[in-house]
């Protein structure tokens, strides 16, 4: 099978996952508290990063973070052998609260 199709294919499977998962009830402390691991990385106010790599997630769009979280989590569009660790264990409902957490975090410059 070629790359094209496994594109394909893993786009499909991405999207068929995460439409259940945009609409999931958002509880943000929940997922202030689920985030507490995110933030050795990514920072306490989500705008500190450990390094370049690492992205700050303060004020991200929510839509965009359940789709990466639900990327990793699966391993097909997404790798990272510690965002794959981090996201396999979550939950629909952790990943909404996670990504609501921290899109509703002020961004700093």
């Amino acid at each position: 099978m070629n790359t094209l199709k496994i594109s394909v294919y893993a786009s499909v499977a991405l999207v068929a996952t995460v439409a259940p998962v945009l609409a999931q009830s958002v509880d943000i402390s929940k997922g202030r508290e689920r985030a507490a691991v995110c933030m050795a990385c990514h920072g306490q106010d989500g705008s500190a990063t450990a390094s370049p790599e690492v992205p700050r997630l303060a004020g991200q769009n929510r839509d965009y973070l359940i789709k990466a979280l639900t990327a990793y989590r699966i391993g097909l569009t997404r790798t990272d052998e510690t965002m794959t660790a981090m996201a396999k264990p979550l939950t629909d409902a952790d990943i909404v609260n996670i990504a609501a957490f921290f899109s509703g975090l002020p961004t700093r410059r």
